[in-house]
């Protein structure tokens, strides 16, 4: 007999935040579960952002073996162009498909990545940027019934829209959490085996207001007892009181699992890695690298994005290059310290040749440690990892030629214009140190796992295995799964294109997350 399995994901829940607040009797439905199971702590991904987090938690997979490594990715129509990531970027088969083609029910909801939505056997509210006039529910009835009885809201908490104004911010979050919990309850109606419902609120607060909430920030004691950081921890009461009419939905005999892809970490500081790889001579900027940039963050320019004319605009603000591809020898290709060779081969405007390839990389590596900013003396990079560093995989060549390591304080980010700067919005950034909490395991202790494990053990506990995913089922939480079937469902994610319109609508909501410039 099957087991029903509820996954409820805390998006960038860290230990250091969900202890403080269960200290304060904050949490009781987390701390329930807790006591009558177990917690440890879940291993994000390297490089440790939501999109290859969680392409790694629906497939078993490292980024290198399902080929989401960042936000963006080359337009297999325009190589010069980059586009955001869908749901048909993952080059793997999902869990959740493993399970349809087995005839387990089961039910997704939020989960970043998995727009465009596609058919299960069961049902699916795609996440998490959403174009604001497109479908993003399957089935089509089941769309209809969510659309009558609790309509499903799309995007917000644009945190880098609030600096002026976090109340608003936190009243964003108070709603779609409150509205959002309601769709699920409707979502988990019914028959099904296995159900996963993803709440963003915790990395969307903890980005820019990180000092509120994290003790180990320098300035969190000053702020601890402010109506800010009570506003935040009451966002979290409402995250948990969801948590318990989502665990409701599922019945007493259902295992619980709350978990998040990637925990939170203090910043103070901001390095531009463009900016400092121009500094140190490795890429040159294009003859109008400074207008552009500038027009990008012009309010106005801001003001119009959803319209026709802004799609436009935008397309041609991007027209002119950021850099000088004659004269770059390596540049920032994305977030979270990736850094590409201008391979001639591979880039359109290559410099690099094949042969050279390993010393360029070894000289920005060692240029990247040795930067100090000449006016603070800061050294904004901790380590730099290569490529053959990084676990392998069918993909890996779609990965950065190196990662830089921010040091301990510090973020990378694309949209300052100095070298490197003081940062008091945003406050927080991610670090590989999960969540995980289930309501039934083998001990209170769950210890260290890896979020490609996730996949294996949900395909365990309903008697399958998938062999070759770089994940194992934990241990401690399935248990007593006795012989499993190999589940041979193969393929890749098949749900329909996205159009250019909806590229740049889900873009400019990147934008106003900070990920992308």
């Amino acid at each position: 007999m099957r087991q029903r399995i509820l996954v409820v994901g805390w998006d960038g829940a860290d230990w250091d935040i969900v202890d403080d607040l269960l200290s304060r009797g904050l949490l009781p439905n987390l701390e329930q579960l807790i006591a009558r199971g177990g917690r440890g702590t879940l291993l994000s991904t390297v490089p440790s952002h939501s999109w290859s987090a969680w392409s790694s938690f629906l497939t078993g997979y490292n980024p290198a073996g399902h080929g989401v490594w960042d936000f963006v990715e080359r337009d297999p129509t325009d190589p010069d162009r980059r586009i955001p990531v869908s749901s048909t970027s993952i080059r793997r088969t999902t869990f959740l498909d493993r399970l349809s083609a087995a005839g387990v029910e089961v039910r997704a909801a939020n989960i970043p990545v998995t727009f465009p939505a596609w058919e299960i056997n069961g049902r699916m509210i795609g996440g998490v940027a959403i174009p604001p006039r497109a479908s993003f529910v399957t089935p089509s009835d089941f769309a209809t019934e969510l659309r009558e009885r609790a309509p499903f809201p799309i995007n917000g908490l644009e945190w880098m829209k609030f600096e002026r104004n976090p109340d608003r911010l936190i009243d964003d979050a108070r709603h779609l959490v409150q509205q959002r919990t309601s769709s699920f309850e409707v979502l988990l109606e019914g028959s099904w085996d296995v159900a996963v419902c993803v709440f963003l609120a915790p990395d969307r607060l903890q980005h820019p207001l990180g000092a509120f909430l994290l003790p180990t920030h320098p300035l969190h004691d000053q702020v601890t007892d402010s109506p800010m950081a009570d506003a935040l921890r009451g966002v979290y009461r409402l995250v948990d009181e969801a948590l318990g009419r989502l665990v409701a939905c599922a019945g007493p005999d259902a295992l619980t699992i709350v978990m998040s892809d990637h925990g939170f970490r203090p910043v103070e500081r901001q390095a531009n890695l463009t900016a400092i790889l121009r500094e140190l001579g490795f890429a040159a900027a294009g003859s109008r690298n400074d207008l552009a940039h500038s027009v990008r963050r012009w309010a106005p320019t801001r003001a119009i994005t959803h319209s026709r004319v802004g799609y436009a605009l935008k397309h041609l603000i991007r027209a002119p290059a950021m850099l000088d591809w004659s004269r770059t020898v390596a540049y920032s290709a994305g977030t979270s310290g990736a850094i590409s060779v201008n391979l001639k081969g591979r880039e359109i405007h290559g410099t690099v040749e094949p042969a050279d390839y390993d010393t360029v990389r070894r000289d920005v590596a060692e240029a990247l440690l040795s930067y100090r900013n000449a006016d603070t003396g800061d050294q904004p990079v901790a380590g730099v990892l290569l490529r053959e560093d990084l676990p392998d995989g069918d993909h890996a060549d779609l990965g950065p030629d190196l990662l830089a390591r921010p040091a301990p304080l510090w973020s990378f980010r694309a949209n300052i214009d100095a070298q490197t700067q003081s940062s008091r919005w945003p406050s927080g950034d991610h670090r590989q140190e999960g969540i995980l909490v289930a309501s039934q395991a083998a001990a209170a202790d769950l210890g260290p796992w890896s979020i490609t494990d996730m996949a294996p053990t949900l395909l365990a506990m309903q008697g399958l295995t998938a062999s070759g995913v770089d994940g194992h089922p934990i241990s401690m939480i399935a248990r007593d799964t006795g012989d499993l079937l190999e589940s041979d469902h193969t393929g890749s994610v098949e749900a329909d294109a996205v159009t250019r319109e909806e590229q740049e609508e889900v873009a400019q909501h990147l934008r106003d997350l900070g990920y992308i410039e």
